[in-house]
């Protein structure tokens, strides 16, 4: 017998997990699976920060894959609120500490694991990438992202592409509005403008600092690659770099045309006022095709998306991964699960609901919407990868962090000087951070 209790509160975050020593399984299950360990109870746990609509049918999908060939697996599912895992991140690091790790937790790749590797949390598992075909099938620069000194630690799920403006197709048709014209940022700033000589008094919806930050570092990427590389490399040190100058000056004519509340709003609220028509624009990555999709819009007909100005070509990386923990609970079942994460029908199952695209270059493409299918494409044949700052794969953890906080205040404030020497210095101060060499 196994007894769960999760407990979730809100404004802490705190999640608390017991199971009784008591294993449900000593022999082989119905789904084949191989003998369970007497002192091993047969259940998975896994913390993800999924919860919005489509995010939650799509980790739900990847758990029935994984109960239909392990039934007899007690599954208990424990997302944690809040978006891009800013507050999973300690709920996790606790229990990792505590020495009571999960079986499996939701976390970007690159920079974002590093202090689980360092800490030696994470075991090596480059024995799931050889059977289950990933290296064959997953481009080098996912590899790389998912690697430490040469060994792999965690099984990407997904790739999403962070360089995404989603708009609604009826109030651009409205006003007539060719979004196809939007290529450059003064066309998209003169179409924002427009909306809201005609009332929509917010054309572009933003969500809280994190979704502000995403903003930021496209449009730096969309001053070019090799800046944007200079950037994630930590070579951009001076507050008066004319190219930062710049980026933040485009930053600050986009805040004209957003919404007053953005700090206390939830990604999927922003994406929510464009569905609604409440706001014609919002640039996010394209988990938001699956909150465009759960209610029923069809891609090219009631919405539509270009990518950002300036990054034509290149492909904004966030990948969600999933790893095998030191000192899992059960960690038959952990290794159970990554395989099926790794697995061409596991990756089918998620990404379709999610938005996103499966890293597998096998994957059905039958089963992916018209979006979809379109960034399969884009993504095969992308002159340059970036991957996100803010979304923990390409700058360490304490400059990712600081700036956010920048970006919020830049938000509040519009001081392009000020917050040009705060990103320059924070640069600075973690430079000895910075042990990836990024090439894109």
């Amino acid at each position: 017998m196994i007894v769960v209790a999760i407990l979730l509160a809100a404004g802490g975050a705190l999640l608390y997990r017991f199971f009784s020593e008591t294993s449900l399984n000593t022999g082989t299950s119905s789904g084949g699976s191989a003998i369970v360990p007497q002192q091993e109870v047969n259940a998975l746990t896994i913390y993800d920060w999924w919860t919005s609509p489509s995010e939650s049918a799509a980790i739900n999908a990847l758990i029935s894959v994984f109960e239909t060939q392990y039934p007899s697996v007690a599954v208990v599912a424990a997302p944690v609120t809040g978006g891009a895992g800013f507050n999973m991140g300690p709920v996790v690091k606790s229990f990792v500490a505590a020495g009571q790790a999960p079986d499996a937790f939701q976390m970007h790749a690159g920079y974002e694991a590093e202090p689980y590797f360092d800490a030696g949390d994470l075991s090596q598992i480059d024995d799931i990438w050889d059977s289950s075909g990933l290296k064959q099938v997953t481009p080098d620069i996912i590899q790389q992202m998912c690697q430490f000194n040469g060994h792999f630690y965690s099984i990407p799920v997904d790739v999403q592409r962070s360089n995404v403006i989603w708009y609604n197709k009826a109030v651009l048709s409205k006003y007539h509005i060719d979004p196809a014209t939007l290529t450059t940022w003064p066309a998209l700033f003169a179409a924002a403008a427009k909306l809201q000589a005609n009332g929509i008094s917010a054309p572009i919806q933003m969500g809280q600092s994190w979704t502000a930050g995403q903003v930021l570092e496209t449009i730096i990427a969309g001053e070019g690659t090799d800046f944007y590389q200079d950037w994630i490399n930590g070579k951009v040190t001076s507050p008066n770099d004319p190219r930062m100058i710049e980026a933040l000056q485009t930053f600050k004519e986009y805040l004209s045309y957003t919404n007053s509340d953005s700090a206390n709003i939830t990604w999927d609220t922003a994406v929510d006022r464009v569905i609604k028509g409440q706001g014609a624009f919002n640039l996010m990555g394209d988990w938001a095709d699956g909150e465009f999709k759960l209610v029923g819009m069809k891609y090219g007909v009631d919405y539509g998306s270009i990518v950002a100005p300036g990054t034509q070509g290149m492909y904004g990386l966030v990948i969600d991964t999933f790893q095998h923990p030191e000192g899992a609970s059960h960690p038959t079942n952990s290794i159970r699960w990554l395989q099926v994460v790794a697995s061409r029908d596991g990756q089918d199952a998620f990404n379709p609901p999610k938005g996103s695209i499966s890293p597998r270059s096998d994957s059905d493409i039958t089963k992916y919407d018209s979006y979809q299918q379109a960034a399969i494409g884009d993504f095969k044949s992308a002159t340059h990868y970036f991957p996100s700052v803010v979304n923990g794969s390409g700058a360490p953890q304490d400059f990712e962090l600081n700036f956010i906080t920048i970006t919020g205040n830049f938000v509040a404030d519009h001081n392009v000087a000020n917050a040009a020497s705060a990103i320059a210095s924070t640069t600075r101060q973690f430079l000895s951070e910075y042990n990836r060499t990024w090439s894109l």
